[in-house]
């Protein structure tokens, strides 16, 4: 996964997720694709005046099968890159989440990797695919 393409996005109704963007041509249709959503939430507590954060990661939309999304500018308000210590956690979320942990290094050789759907993806908007 290239760290310039994962993103935080932080959506209007507060909600965040943590994915891979491909941000070319978000000015010309308004949308935005992402792959590999990951949502993040947040608890805090105050004690003894200390404030205590802990984050729990989870599949955006549990219930889907899919990988690639196409959101909506306008339901965004924050987008930025992921801290960089943050990354290889990311990765291994996405590993568990997105592909089985029990699968054989043999037959994850033959899948796409995070990288190839995203030149898939440009390749067809640019019209080099059929």
């Amino acid at each position: 996964m290239e760290p310039e393409n994962i993103k935080i996005i932080r959506f209007i109704d507060g909600s965040v997720i943590v994915c891979m963007c491909e941000e070319s041509n978000i000015k010309e249709n308004n949308f935005i694709k992402i792959l590999y959503p990951i949502e993040l939430l947040m608890d805090g507590e105050l004690d003894d005046r200390i404030l205590r954060e802990q984050y729990m990661l989870k599949p955006w939309i549990p219930l889907s099968d899919d990988l690639l999304y196409e959101v909506s500018v306008s339901s965004i308000s924050v987008m930025s890159a992921l801290k960089e210590e943050y990354l290889e956690g990311y990765e291994r979320v996405v590993n568990r989440v997105y592909f089985r942990e029990d699968v054989t290094q043999a037959s994850q050789d033959d899948e796409f990797t995070p990288e190839d759907l995203l030149e898939l993806i440009q390749a067809k908007e640019e019209g080099k695919l059929n």
